[in-house]
């Protein structure tokens, strides 16, 4: 039977769309006893030997009071706890905890995004059991079968099996530093322009689409936004709600069979903007926060993009302005240098020849008036994110990001080229929108 904290976490699990999955998750509980519910399935599910993941910080956000009821239910517990500054999803980083836990029989992170995607990727590799215990409502990887790794420099989504449990104090969530909960509700909230990404190709390009995965989310967008003011407060319920809807979020990529429904645009130009920083030391700043920026600016695309007349687009015109392939590669070579030939592989499974391109916005012409009847569905007006993000006290504009404000323009402009996937920059582009 699933432990389950919330009803609409109970509604996904036991879904009929769901249950044919074969889900590996079977555990997911938020609520003050969350430590004692990871220990009590621990106890039931897992083996004897268990490696805890932490960093100096999450582990005493909740690192003592896991380890503790890990070993009161007869666990022997090793723990590794890494230095806070400078913690990234590295793959070296990554196989550095796989050899740690090699030994073990399961494996344990307290932590966010960081931790979580080290142990995720570890216990795939080592085919371990995963539990997860979230000490920030950050993002939505908790519960979604993708981790995301800085691979030579390049941010990349891997697929890997979920957590086998995900656990979650809403009292120690609010206690992380408020821009983690204002960055946890840029990412759920970007799921209105990432789904909008996602049922565009599948329209544009008859990529597949998965309508039940957009479904578990339903109703909890509208409580984010109202209680946005609370959450900016970090009032417990309130980062309860919010993990709720992270943990959904996550769901559905594991529903999905990809990150498409939580992965569009806006995370494109936030992946540019991490994978600069790794590549050339430049700051930036939390993934969330990015994406929640880059969703505005995303929804603003959109907006433009809907409101275009068929008989004032000019296909040819639009084809002849297109970036030749030679200055598209330059764009390539400039921005990554050692690992550019690696981008420039994701961009050629995706680039269109003029006869492509020509055929690819002729299809849009045709199918526009669909894409106005079915897109907003999921688009939500770029204000309201835009106000939603400020109550609880993320950013709203690039220039109140810790990043380079020319390398997020860099990402408005080039971050279409680094990944295979279509999204609402590359039609914007090919349109002439910007």
């Amino acid at each position: 039977m699933y432990e389950l904290g919330w009803s609409r976490l109970g509604e996904a699990f036991e879904s009929e769309f769901a249950k044919p999955k074969g889900l590996s998750i079977k555990a997911c509980h938020i609520g003050a006893d969350a430590h004692e519910e990871l220990a009590v399935f621990a106890r039931r599910a897992c083996g004897k030997n268990c490696l805890v993941i932490s960093d100096t910080n999450t582990r005493r956000a909740g690192g003592d009071e896991v380890v503790q009821a890990l070993s009161s239910a007869g666990k022997n517990v090793r723990e590794s706890v890494f230095q806070s500054e400078n913690l990234d999803a590295t793959v070296e980083l990554a196989d550095e905890v796989k050899g740690l836990a090699s030994s073990s029989d399961f494996l344990v992170a307290v932590g966010s995004g960081t931790l979580s995607d080290l142990a995720k990727y570890a216990g795939d590799a080592l085919n371990r059991p995963v539990l997860l215990y979230a000490t920030a409502a950050s993002m939505n990887g908790y519960t979604s079968g993708v981790v995301a790794l800085e691979v030579r420099g390049l941010k990349r989504t891997i697929p890997c099996a979920p957590a086998t449990g995900v656990f979650a104090n809403p009292e120690h969530a609010a206690t992380a530093p408020q821009p983690m909960v204002a960055a946890g509700v840029g990412d759920f909230l970007s799921k209105c322009s990432s789904t909008t990404d996602w049922r565009a190709s599948n329209i544009l390009l008859d990529e597949p689409f998965e309508p039940k995965a957009r479904e578990f989310t339903e109703g909890i967008q509208e409580q984010v936004i109202e209680r946005a003011s609370a959450i900016g407060r970090s009032e417990p319920e309130a980062v309860a709600l919010v993990l709720e809807a992270l943990l959904l979020s996550g769901f559905s990529m594991v529903i999905a069979g990809s990150s498409a429904p939580a992965s569009g645009g806006e995370h494109l130009i936030s992946h540019y903007i991490d994978m600069k920083s790794a590549l050339y030391d430049l700051p930036h700043d939390l993934h969330g926060a990015q994406v929640g920026v880059a969703t505005v600016y995303c929804l603003g695309l959109w907006e433009s993009i809907l409101a275009l007349e068929p008989a004032e687009i000019d296909i040819d015109a639009l084809v002849a302005q297109r970036p030749s392939e030679v200055q598209v590669k330059e764009w390539i070579d400039e921005d990554w240098g050692p690992v550019a030939a690696e981008v420039q592989a994701q961009w050629d499974k995706k680039k269109m020849d003029p006869k492509g391109l020509q055929a690819h916005l002729e299809t849009f012409v045709s199918s526009l008036p669909r894409m106005r009847d079915e897109l907003p569905e999921d688009l939500l007006p770029a204000p309201v994110v835009k106000k939603a993000l400020q109550a609880s006290g993320g950013p709203v504009t690039p220039e109140e990001l810790n990043a380079p404000i020319a390398e997020y323009r860099n990402g408005q402009r080039r971050g279409r080229y680094i990944r295979s996937r279509f999204t609402v920059l590359d039609l914007a582009q090919d349109l002439g929108i910007s």
